[in-house]
């Protein structure tokens, strides 16, 4: 099954009766991250702009209205990337929870460890900051390529396969921390399965910008990551068990 075949099935996934209910904490954090990021992007970008206005000389005031306008993107920017990452922290010993429950139904079977809801708690969480600074230092490199005349003409490309790359890392790993693998092993797998990899991410890259349906993105996400683990890269798990 290719990365696109496996988003659309967890899509299916999560509407169906004996899981819905465990999208259910996952969906309500999603609307209060969002609902705070929005609010909070909303009543500072007057003040934003003001200073920006205030900031530019008499004769370039006629560029505050494009300055402005690309506020806006960078905001909505800004606003997508943090969602998602703090939507994940706190979200994810929920993700870790659907993710099992997904798996289990899809292979029939109860996974072999069975880890009380405090200790995936704390465990999810402490593997969700693991992949931030596996991202940040990343996003930083691609930030200095962007603003380096000549070469910020590749930075687009480098930031869509990027994005693909980190959602794909990020939703395919709740399967990986609850079956025991590593994370520096879920990317040697995953570089086995590049284009999948890609096709799943850029999928799940390009739902994060659509209003409402991102609501929905994060749960349909991880059980589509978690059908990708089932489908593309359980195969070897036997090698890498308790890296």
């Amino acid at each position: 099954m290719n990365g696109l075949a496996c988003f659309r099935r967890g899509m299916d996934l999560i509407m169906q009766p004996g899981l819905r209910q465990y999208v259910i904490m996952p969906l309500l954090i999603n609307i209060i991250v969002l609902s705070a990021f929005i609010a909070y992007g909303i009543a500072q970008y007057d003040e934003w702009m003001a200073y920006i206005a205030d900031s530019l000389p008499e004769w370039a005031a006629f560029l505050t209205w494009i300055i402005g306008v690309l506020g806006i993107l960078v905001g909505i920017a800004i606003l997508l990337y943090g969602f998602t990452i703090v939507a994940n922290i706190i979200a994810a010993p929920f993700n870790a929870i659907l993710s099992v429950k997904v798996e289990e139904h899809l292979l029939g079977r109860p996974l072999e460890s069975s880890t009380p809801f405090a200790v995936i708690a704390v465990r999810s969480v402490g593997r969700e900051l693991v992949k931030v600074l596996y991202y940040l230092p990343r996003l930083l490199g691609l930030l200095v390529i962007s603003v380096i005349p000549v070469v910020n003409v590749i930075a687009p490309v480098l930031w869509i396969l990027f994005g693909a790359w980190m959602m794909t890392v990020q939703y395919t790993d709740y399967s990986a921390d609850n079956n025991e693998v590593s994370f520096s092993e879920l990317r040697r797998r995953l570089r086995g399965s590049k284009l999948d990899a890609l096709l799943f991410g850029i999928l799940v890259y390009a739902v994060v910008a659509i209003p409402l349906l991102n609501l929905v993105l994060i749960p349909a996400a991880v059980a589509g990551g978690t059908v990708f683990w089932v489908e593309n890269l359980i195969s070897d798990e036997a090698s890498a068990h308790h890296e």
